[in-house]
Protein backbone atom coordinates (compact mmCIF):
# COMPACT_ATOMS: atom_id res chain seq x y z
CA UNK A 1 0.00 0.00 0.00
CA UNK A 2 1.13 3.73 -0.47
CA UNK A 3 1.85 5.20 1.99
CA UNK A 4 3.02 8.64 0.37
CA UNK A 5 -0.59 9.58 0.52
CA UNK A 6 -1.04 9.44 3.90
CA UNK A 7 1.79 11.11 4.79
CA UNK A 8 0.83 14.42 2.34
CA UNK A 9 -2.72 13.88 3.89
CA UNK A 10 -1.15 13.87 7.24
CA UNK A 11 0.91 16.96 7.28
CA UNK A 12 -2.09 18.99 5.14
CA UNK A 13 -3.82 18.74 8.38
CA UNK A 14 -1.74 21.60 9.87
CA UNK A 15 -2.29 23.94 6.50
CA UNK A 16 -1.79 24.51 2.73
CA UNK A 17 1.79 23.71 1.70
CA UNK A 18 3.06 23.25 -1.68
CA UNK A 19 4.62 19.84 -2.89
CA UNK A 20 8.39 21.84 -2.57
CA UNK A 21 7.17 22.02 1.25
CA UNK A 22 5.66 19.11 1.65
CA UNK A 23 8.78 17.43 0.92
CA UNK A 24 11.18 19.97 2.68
CA UNK A 25 8.67 18.79 6.11
CA UNK A 26 9.85 14.99 4.89
CA UNK A 27 12.66 15.67 4.76
CA UNK A 28 14.08 17.82 7.52
CA UNK A 29 11.33 16.80 10.23
CA UNK A 30 11.04 12.96 9.37
CA UNK A 31 14.34 12.18 7.60
CA UNK A 32 15.42 9.34 10.21
CA UNK A 33 12.68 7.26 9.74
CA UNK A 34 10.82 7.96 6.46
CA UNK A 35 11.84 9.47 3.16
CA UNK A 36 9.75 10.37 0.19
CA UNK A 37 10.53 12.02 -3.03
CA UNK A 38 9.69 14.32 -5.37
CA UNK A 39 8.76 11.77 -7.91
CA UNK A 40 6.97 10.12 -5.09
CA UNK A 41 4.94 13.39 -4.11
CA UNK A 42 3.99 14.72 -6.78
CA UNK A 43 2.12 12.14 -8.60
CA UNK A 44 0.59 11.47 -5.20
CA UNK A 45 -0.67 14.91 -5.10
CA UNK A 46 -2.65 14.10 -8.21
CA UNK A 47 -4.15 10.79 -7.04
CA UNK A 48 -5.28 13.08 -3.97
CA UNK A 49 -6.60 15.69 -6.16
CA UNK A 50 -8.53 13.01 -8.37
CA UNK A 51 -9.79 10.90 -5.42
CA UNK A 52 -11.18 14.37 -3.72
CA UNK A 53 -9.04 13.94 -0.90
CA UNK A 54 -6.91 17.45 -1.84
CA UNK A 55 -8.09 20.70 -3.48
CA UNK A 56 -5.61 22.75 -5.38
CA UNK A 57 -4.90 26.77 -5.30
CA UNK A 58 -2.77 28.91 -7.04
CA UNK A 59 -1.28 31.83 -5.70
CA UNK A 60 -2.15 35.01 -7.32
CA UNK A 61 1.52 36.36 -8.70
CA UNK A 62 1.41 39.78 -10.53
CA UNK A 63 4.66 38.96 -12.52
CA UNK A 64 4.61 36.32 -15.20
CA UNK A 65 6.75 34.48 -12.46
CA UNK A 66 5.56 30.55 -11.67
CA UNK A 67 2.26 30.59 -9.71
CA UNK A 68 2.94 28.36 -6.73
CA UNK A 69 0.68 25.70 -6.18
CA UNK A 70 -1.09 24.81 -2.54
CA UNK A 71 -2.40 21.99 -1.65
CA UNK A 72 -5.04 21.45 0.99
CA UNK A 73 -7.15 18.49 2.63
CA UNK A 74 -10.68 17.92 2.29
CA UNK A 75 -13.27 16.49 4.72
CA UNK A 76 -13.07 13.14 2.71
CA UNK A 77 -9.24 13.60 2.83
CA UNK A 78 -9.29 13.84 6.54
CA UNK A 79 -11.81 10.75 6.57
CA UNK A 80 -9.42 9.34 5.22
CA UNK A 81 -6.42 9.75 6.88
CA UNK A 82 -8.18 8.76 10.03
CA UNK A 83 -8.99 5.72 8.30
CA UNK A 84 -5.72 4.93 8.01
CA UNK A 85 -4.67 5.68 11.44
CA UNK A 86 -6.81 3.07 12.65
CA UNK A 87 -5.26 0.34 10.25
CA UNK A 88 -2.42 -1.67 11.23
CA UNK A 89 0.88 -1.07 10.70
CA UNK A 90 2.84 -3.52 8.04
CA UNK A 91 6.42 -4.48 8.94
CA UNK A 92 8.57 -1.64 9.60
CA UNK A 93 11.73 -1.46 7.79
CA UNK A 94 14.79 1.40 7.96
CA UNK A 95 16.93 1.25 5.28
CA UNK A 96 21.06 2.41 5.79
CA UNK A 97 23.07 1.96 3.04
CA UNK A 98 26.13 2.63 5.25
CA UNK A 99 24.94 -0.08 7.07
CA UNK A 100 24.19 -2.43 4.29
CA UNK A 101 28.37 -1.23 3.22
CA UNK A 102 29.26 -2.23 6.23
CA UNK A 103 27.59 -5.88 6.70
CA UNK A 104 29.01 -6.68 2.80
CA UNK A 105 32.39 -5.12 3.90
CA UNK A 106 35.56 -7.62 4.22
CA UNK A 107 38.85 -6.21 5.00
CA UNK A 108 40.01 -5.07 1.61
CA UNK A 109 37.32 -2.53 1.97
CA UNK A 110 38.39 -1.14 5.56
CA UNK A 111 39.83 2.39 4.15
CA UNK A 112 36.35 2.77 2.36
CA UNK A 113 34.28 1.50 5.92
CA UNK A 114 36.31 3.88 7.90
CA UNK A 115 35.32 6.90 5.50
CA UNK A 116 31.50 5.60 5.68
CA UNK A 117 31.54 5.31 9.39
CA UNK A 118 33.18 8.78 9.42
CA UNK A 119 30.36 10.49 7.18
CA UNK A 120 27.75 8.63 9.21
CA UNK A 121 28.93 10.18 12.24
CA UNK A 122 29.33 13.59 10.52
CA UNK A 123 25.37 13.41 9.49
CA UNK A 124 24.35 12.03 12.92
CA UNK A 125 25.73 15.14 14.49
CA UNK A 126 24.06 17.23 12.10
CA UNK A 127 20.85 16.01 12.77
CA UNK A 128 21.31 16.36 16.39
CA UNK A 129 21.73 19.74 16.43
CA UNK A 130 18.62 20.27 14.19
CA UNK A 131 16.98 18.09 15.80
CA UNK A 132 17.39 19.82 19.42
CA UNK A 133 16.58 23.10 17.68
CA UNK A 134 13.26 21.31 16.60
CA UNK A 135 12.83 19.88 19.93
CA UNK A 136 13.55 23.63 21.60
CA UNK A 137 11.04 24.68 19.31
CA UNK A 138 8.47 22.39 19.92
CA UNK A 139 8.81 22.61 23.76
CA UNK A 140 8.01 26.32 23.71
CA UNK A 141 4.90 25.48 21.64
CA UNK A 142 3.90 22.57 22.98
CA UNK A 143 0.17 23.69 23.12
CA UNK A 144 -0.01 25.63 19.54
CA UNK A 145 -1.07 21.65 17.80
CA UNK A 146 -2.70 18.99 19.77
CA UNK A 147 0.27 16.62 17.31
CA UNK A 148 3.11 18.58 18.90
CA UNK A 149 3.18 16.32 22.13
CA UNK A 150 3.56 13.37 19.21
CA UNK A 151 6.35 14.76 17.57
CA UNK A 152 8.20 15.80 20.57
CA UNK A 153 8.18 12.03 21.16
CA UNK A 154 9.35 10.88 17.95
CA UNK A 155 11.90 13.57 18.03
CA UNK A 156 13.33 12.17 21.20
CA UNK A 157 13.60 8.83 19.56
CA UNK A 158 15.49 10.51 16.78
CA UNK A 159 17.85 12.38 18.93
CA UNK A 160 18.54 9.00 20.93
CA UNK A 161 19.20 7.30 17.79
CA UNK A 162 21.15 9.83 16.02
CA UNK A 163 23.29 9.91 19.62
CA UNK A 164 23.65 5.92 19.42
CA UNK A 165 25.08 6.13 15.83
CA UNK A 166 27.30 8.67 16.83
CA UNK A 167 28.69 7.51 19.54
CA UNK A 168 28.60 3.72 18.12
CA UNK A 169 30.35 5.20 14.80
CA UNK A 170 33.21 6.82 17.03
CA UNK A 171 33.65 3.06 18.99
CA UNK A 172 33.97 0.74 15.62
CA UNK A 173 36.74 3.58 14.44
CA UNK A 174 38.14 3.53 17.21
CA UNK A 175 38.76 -0.39 17.53
CA UNK A 176 39.38 -0.32 13.66
CA UNK A 177 42.22 2.32 14.47
CA UNK A 178 43.46 0.04 17.45
CA UNK A 179 43.27 -2.74 15.23
CA UNK A 180 40.88 -4.92 17.52
CA UNK A 181 37.74 -5.77 14.92
CA UNK A 182 37.33 -9.34 14.96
Amino acid sequence: MKKTRYVILGLLRDGSLTGYEIKKCIEVRMSFFWQESFGQIYPELNALLNDGFVTETADERKDNSRRKKKYAITAEGLSEFNRWMGEKNEKDTIRSESLLKLFLATDANARDIVDQLNEMKKQNEEKLLLFAFYSKQLSEYADLHENHKYIHEVLSLGIRQCELYSSWSDSLLQRLKDGHLR
